[in-house]
């Protein structure tokens, strides 16, 4: 199985390439118990796994990069996307696919196939508030590697669940990665429909597009401030920094450059109306990967504003000896609030960071963090997810994958409980579980916070 390095280790036509994979035999123990979460079926109280979304497709990595869940069919419950972007079409020629669940039975409402030769379509998948007029949610659909005319490009698809009609396709020019990642940006052309914030990390000159969710237009660009830095790597919607009324973007680059030329990483928070450099930080080791991710967390500091959580997930450390981190910075004036280390040299730690709803009661929003490469005793990349208080950042809860080579935690959204009844949910991802006898096909699992006076949150 081939597996898309990230655009630094590619060629300028972003051909798929082998991530290396060195194992560490040593373990180290969690500082609290790490427990599977039981079916939601049993009686108890804490988390438990609501519902399980099974890939199908031999090694396809069901899930690599996914959206929150919205309602797509019109029964009034979230409904589930995610692709499986190494779906074969002929030998090494990972077309892609994405699929969208029914919230409420699992079924598939539908699937579509990638058209475009080893596009990777599925890489991100995305439902998103009504685009078409018909008040249910649309999917955008990347496939960064698609070719037009022989060459790679990077496109990206909006489609209707409902009868599965594409609604506008949008492409960039040659080897740009296009739609490497996707984020709502909100309305910032005043059509009422949320645009998109499409990143497209080249290593020479890596640009963000803000992208017309009516009709694919291209709206603004913000450009890479430095060479060499995988602007747009990872890109996220963030609340208002300038003061201008619109919410502004934040760029992660884990291939930036500091001022000696080495890649130590960087992120940014850009104005999403001027394209103005608002916040700049740059990690300080080559091999953290710091810039992998980020994202908008609570407000951490109390000035009202909430702040940006950044992950080094020593994603470039092949040989896994270091401890990943993620670092919170005040929004406002730049300051480091946090630092988070992970458990275990090797793990990851840090590889997906999303804000959560308050999991603890405190009435702040909590933080789910994900490190797919974790240890538990010999068996290697089980993965495991840590909720830590937005509050005080203790650890309240550790998560942890079925089995060996699952990446439990590669990917993890926020998601509304699916009995409407209030309670927290979180949808993540094994990228790499293995379903029917099939290796690296992929499971989505919705969990829920089940509330009681036992409840271990």
């Amino acid at each position: 199985m081939t597996f898309p390095a990230p655009p630094r280790y590619t060629s300028r036509r972003r051909r798929s390439s082998l991530l290396p994979v060195l194992v560490a035999l040593a373990s180290l123990a969690l500082a609290r118990p790490a427990t599977a979460a039981p079916s939601c079926e049993a009686a108890g109280a804490g988390w438990c796994i609501a519902r399980r979304f099974p890939g199908s497709i031999l090694g396809g990595e069901l899930g690599f990069r996914f959206g929150e869940p919205r309602d797509a069919d019109g029964d009034g419950r979230a409904d589930v996307a995610a692709g499986a972007r190494f779906k074969r079409w002929q030998e090494n020629q990972y077309n892609g696919d994405a699929t969208v669940w029914s919230g409420a039975t699992g079924a598939p409402i539908h699937t579509w196939d990638g058209e475009f030769q080893a596009g990777l379509f599925g890489h991100w998948t995305m439902l998103v508030p009504d685009l078409s007029g018909d008040g249910l949610a649309d999917l955008v659909v990347a496939a960064p590697q698609a070719e037009i005319d022989g060459r790679a490009h990077g496109i990206i698809v909006a489609l209707s669940p409902k009868t599965g009609h594409e609604l506008w396709r949008r492409w960039e020019i040659t080897g740009q990665n296009f739609g490497w990642d996707v984020a709502l940006a909100g309305d910032h052309d005043g059509d009422g429909r949320e645009d998109l914030f499409v990143g497209a990390p080249s290593d020479v000159d890596g640009r963000v597009r803000l992208v017309s969710g009516a009709e694919g237009g291209i709206l603004r660009t913000y450009e890479a401030p430095d060479e060499g830095s995988s602007f747009g790597w990872y890109v996220a919607r963030l609340d208002d920094v300038d003061g201008d009324g619109r919410p502004d973007l934040g760029v992660g680059g884990p291939s930036a450059v500091d001022t000696e030329g080495k890649r130590v990483g960087g992120a940014w928070i850009v104005s999403s109306a001027t394209g103005k450099v608002l916040r700049h930080w740059k990690g300080t080791d080559p091999r953290g990967g710091f810039g992998n991710i980020i994202d908008q967390v609570a407000d951490m500091d109390g000035d009202g504003k909430r702040d940006v959580a950044v992950s080094a997930p020593a994603t470039e450390d092949q040989a896994r000896t270091l401890t990943g981190e993620v670092i919170v910075y005040s929004s406002a004036t730049g300051k480091e609030l946090r630092r988070w280390k992970g458990t275990q040299a090797g793990e990851m730690f840090g590889r997906m960071v999303v804000a959560t709803t308050d999991l603890d009661g405190d009435g702040v929003d909590d933080v789910a963090i994900g490190a797919p490469w974790w240890r538990r005793g010999a068996a290697d990349k089980v993965g495991r997810v840590e909720l830590r208080s937005g509050r005080t950042g203790k650890v309240l809860r550790v998560l942890e994958g079925d089995e060996q080579e699952d990446w439990f935690g590669w990917h993890i959204r926020r998601a509304p409980d699916p009995d409407a009844h209030g309670r927290p949910a979180l949808l993540i991802d094994s990228l790499r579980h293995p379903v029917d006898g099939k290796a690296n096909v992929g499971v989505l699992d919705l969990y829920v916070l089940r509330p009681g006076k036992k409840a271990k949150r």
